[in-house]
């Protein structure tokens, strides 16, 4: 018997020191496969638990991916949002 782990390409951010990035994969990576983020970082992919991810201090957002991202689907960029 097996337990079939479904992963979804799209929820997959990769963490490149520190950042996370966006990226369009079509597949999951296998390990050390080249991975490119949409600001054009290419990285080797490896894969850890997600309660491995704060040990190394919280993940903030690629600032380019994320204009990259918004631009790609027509949502404003976070600097025309309005405050509240």
């Amino acid at each position: 018997m097996t337990a079939t782990i479904y992963l979804d390409p799209a929820a997959i951010h990769p963490v490149v020191d520190g950042e996370w990035h966006r990226t369009r994969l079509t597949g999951i990576p296998k390990p050390g496969q080249a991975v490119t983020m949409l600001c054009g970082l290419v990285a080797a992919a490896t894969f850890m638990p997600l309660s491995e991810r704060r040990t190394h201090g919280v993940p903030i957002q690629c600032d380019r991916c994320d204009a990259i991202y918004r631009r790609q689907l027509g949502i404003p960029p976070q600097s025309a949002r309005q405050s509240r």
